[in-house]
């Protein structure tokens, strides 16, 4: 009698768990949907019912009977997972939700709007630690998670886990770039005294591994939340030295060559930005004076997003620049309107002063220019680096950092960049197209990856013609024509199996560059001219994640793509 009666008792406790488990996931869906819609007053009143919720289903997981239904080795793994699912849900609701309901109200892009020309830094600062705390909590969530095992669990115990492991990794993603925002904001605009940057404005017209030649250099100035473009050089002005400023290992001499650390047009031939930065940073030392606190990198794609939530800017001697003709007027229509080339520059340096000036006064929608800004560092047209070391560390791994690596995390990262040889501005007429997606998965977590790019040069018939400037004054190759340098980067402890270059089959030069196998090729096009690159890669184990393509971003618009693993949810 007591045996069943404590059964039939364990068994409401369960039902009654589950229900309340339940109500809790109906609770975080709605909470979910209000914060997106920006509606914090309705999340506010959804936060106590998921609380309740989730605290009964884990007073009804806890006491006697649940301790010895864990201990059965028929049960026992079935019912430690619904235990864990109850606490790790009682924990999010009670501990790291909430504050984080506040704080969307703080980091809301439409809250970072600039007043008269400063973003109020004072409440970032106050949140900080309710941020960071949670994102600490969630994270420890995730880790319990990940301990369940659910191989041997029931199915109908074994999806919910794995539902929840995929929404709180999800939540663990935005908590984390969420904890970076509140510690890196406020410093980097010059909180805790002035700060000053060099932004990288890359010309994509002559291609380099990270987008094109520096064409122009701006110091920016960040005190107290207001921004301010205080200088203006071009690239040109900072290519006078003679030795380099950096020590260069025998790999980048012999992929890069000496101007990576002696031209500041130069400093992103190789496709780690961190290094990029750290070499700019020490250009400008030299050649103007003065340490900068850190290094961002721009290209015109970045700020045609932008101005399409500013509205146009005024360029001075030119009039207004819209987000449809910013990138043909700074990388095509200049070279053939001006033909002093510091004239270019200027114009070119103008132009980004303008955007950056347009952002900083908070002009047109400052919540859709803050998107725009996300969506160019996903694409690779927005990079960041502080010579703060602390700050470094919360800028790496995120897409901001343009670092090269082999893998971001589970996800095999493959890369494909490009140098011009031509010195011209004629790569503004190359298309990319095509990307890397996953053929097969193995059981150690391995895949089959195929990358296929196509790349044409869309040049008139007639580019012999057109002004010296734009292509080429050293005759490098036969007018109109354009050259580039293509390095191809596997993802870390990866192997290329085959290897296809238009159309038959070809060999790279290859080298390792930071511990990944790289393989150079040269190429050169004729107007009109279409060229292939395939390739088939092996991953190394564990690389279950949906891979990247990190590549050189074009006028065109091709930066970075990802795809789907076939290897599936990893969770």
């Amino acid at each position: 009698m007591i045996v069943v009666a404590a059964g039939t008792w364990f068994a409401l406790d369960a039902l009654r768990a589950r229900d309340s488990l339940q109500a809790a996931a109906a609770d975080v869906n709605r909470l979910q949907d209000l914060v997106t819609a920006g509606d914090v007053a309705g999340a506010d009143l959804v936060v106590p019912d998921l609380q309740r919720h989730a605290a009964d289903a884990r007073e009804r997981t806890e006491g006697p009977l649940w301790s010895v239904a864990a201990a059965l080795p028929w049960a026992g793994p079935n019912v430690g997972a619904v235990r864990t699912v109850a606490q790790v849900v009682d924990g999010l609701a009670q501990r790291a939700l909430p504050p984080l309901v506040q704080a969307t109200q703080v980091v809301d892009p439409a809250a970072l709007a600039p007043v008269d020309g400063a973003l109020d830094l004072a409440p970032l600062i106050a949140i900080a630690p309710q941020v960071t705390g949670a994102d600490t909590a969630v994270r420890a969530s995730a880790d319990q998670l990940a301990a369940v095992d659910v191989d041997g669990l029931v199915a109908q115990v074994a999806a919910p886990v794995r539902e929840l492991r995929a929404q709180v990794a999800a939540v663990a993603a935005d908590t984390a770039t969420a904890s970076r925002a509140v510690q890196l904001i406020p410093a980097m605009l010059g909180a805790e005294g002035p700060r000053e940057y060099l932004v990288l404005v890359q010309n994509n017209a002559e291609p380099r591994a990270t987008g094109g030649i520096a064409g122009a250099v701006l110091l920016l100035r960040a005190e107290d939340g207001r921004l301010e473009v205080v200088e203006q050089r071009t690239g040109g002005e900072l290519s006078g030295l003679v030795e380099p400023v950096v020590e260069l290992s025998p790999v980048e001499q012999d992929l890069f060559g000496p101007l990576l650390a002696t031209d500041m047009r130069d400093v992103n031939f190789t496709p780690h930005f961190p290094r990029s930065a750290q070499i700019a940073r020490s250009i400008w030392a030299q050649e103007i004076g003065g340490e900068v606190d850190g290094v961002l990198s721009v290209d015109p794609g970045a700020l045609a997003l932008v101005l399409g939530a500013t509205g146009p800017v005024q360029v001075p001697g030119v009039g207004a620049l819209t987000a449809e003709d910013v990138v043909p007027t700074l990388l095509n229509r200049v070279y053939l309107d001006l033909e002093d080339p510091r004239d270019q520059d200027a114009f070119f340096a103008a132009t980004a002063a303008a955007v950056f000036g347009a952002v900083a006064g908070g002009q047109g929608d400052p919540a859709g220019a803050v998107d725009a800004l996300a969506e160019a560092a996903r694409q690779g047209r927005l990079m960041v680096w502080s010579a703060d070391a602390d700050e470094q560390a919360l800028v790496e791994g995120t897409v901001l950092s343009g670092e090269l690596r082999g893998t971001a995390g589970e996800s095999p990262v493959v890369g494909v960049f490009l140098n011009d040889g031509t010195q011209a501005k004629v790569g503004y007429y190359l298309d990319v197209e095509g990307g890397v997606t996953s053929r097969s998965c193995r059981p150690d977590g391995s895949q089959e990856l195929e990358l296929a790019l196509e790349y044409t040069y869309s040049a008139p018939a007639d580019a012999a013609t057109l002004p010296d400037y734009l292509i080429g004054l050293d005759h490098i190759v036969q007018p109109g024509e354009f050259q580039t340098n293509l390095l191809l980067y596997l993802p870390g402890n990866s192997r290329m199996t085959d290897l296809v270059i238009d159309g038959q089959p070809g060999q790279l030069h290859a080298q390792v560059h930071d511990d990944l196998s790289v393989g150079s090729l040269t190429w050169v096009f004729e107007p009109g001219q279409k060229r292939t690159i395939d390739a088939t890669i092996h991953t190394g184990p564990g690389q279950s994640g949906d891979p990247l393509l990190r590549t050189t971003p074009t006028a065109a618009g091709f930066g970075n793509v990802s795809a789907l693993s076939s290897c599936g949810s990893s969770s």
